[in-house]
């Protein structure tokens, strides 16, 4: 089922160097993206408040509610527009966990992992790059602006750009939340030969584990997903978090078929705020 109606596409071209605060930040006076602070050559700064906010966008942490409703938003706008564009993408890392227990994301995450393949990746940089897309929807009735940012240097295909991991975003220009985008590339010269993809995140797989991808849903709308999903699970956080009922201040409610805050005491009285999570390297 699509989600709203996409209202506008501003095709704004391919950017060659760091996208300008001024050009991009509509509402906030002060930088909060932490992009003074980074290494030279890096091109995606995150805030200096959280790691998965852009602080072009947001000056804040959204609290738990807020920020659940804002990443159902992201997500299924993005896979709306991927779909309307015709570029083949599909869940990895934390999304993936979290299709694994509902098909939705898990109340904890505060980002969502997709992945594409290297053809896909040049395409959005000639096209698409810092387009604005426009939706509304009924969670969204005053509509928001989306913006899809590749990073110029996803054209590096080596693992030793670390500086530069994420391929490309899709951000929700509203709350600085957004959406990491990765390049899976066919390395033609690994040890273990033929067939298999590597991302610049150090995360590598057999083709064989990711295609032909499933179709299946997430939060509600279409998605794809790797062929081996539970192998590719199990390799990356181990066969306990596929069964692990109690995670992040978290319970797994079988009835409900959701993740339930406990009863704890927080600042404020929120339930616990989401936390980054950590991902392993991944051969298969």
């Amino acid at each position: 089922m699509r989600l709203g109606s996409l209202i506008s596409c501003a095709l704004l071209g391919t950017a060659l160097a760091d996208a300008d605060f001024a050009s991009v930040r509509r509402r906030l006076r002060k930088d909060m993206s932490g992009r003074m602070g980074d290494p030279p050559g890096k091109y995606f700064h995150e805030s200096i408040f959280h790691p998965h906010y852009d602080g072009r966008f947001a000056d804040r942490v959204l609290d738990y509610n807020e920020q659940k409703r804002a990443l159902k938003s992201l997500v299924q706008t993005y896979l709306s527009t991927f779909a309307d564009i015709g570029v083949e993408t599909w869940l990895m890392h934390g999304s993936l966990l979290g299709w694994w227990w509902n098909r939705q994301i898990m109340p904890w995450d505060s980002d969502i992992d997709v992945q594409v393949l290297e053809p896909s990746m040049y395409y959005l940089a000639a096209y698409y790059n810092m387009s604005v897309f426009h939706y509304k929807t009924p969670r969204l009735p005053e509509g928001r602006d989306y913006l899809l940012e590749v990073n110029p240097n996803y054209v590096v295909r080596d693992q030793s750009d670390w500086l530069n991991v994420i391929d490309a975003r899709w951000i929700d220009t509203e709350t600085g939340l957004f959406i990491d985008i990765t390049t899976a590339r066919y390395d033609p010269s690994h040890p273990a030969g033929e067939g298999v993809l590597s991302c610049k995140d150090g995360h590598e797989y057999r083709d064989t584990y990711l295609f032909p991808l499933r179709e299946t849903t997430f939060e509600g709308a279409p998605v794809k997903i790797p062929y081996r999903f539970r192998d590719i699970l199990e390799a990356e956080y181990g066969a306990s978090a596929l069964v692990n009922t109690d995670f992040h201040e978290h319970n797994f409610d079988d009835v409900k078929m959701e993740w339930v805050p406990k009863m704890v005491k927080t600042k404020g009285g929120q339930p616990p705020q989401p936390v980054p999570d950590t991902e392993k390297k991944l051969v298969v």
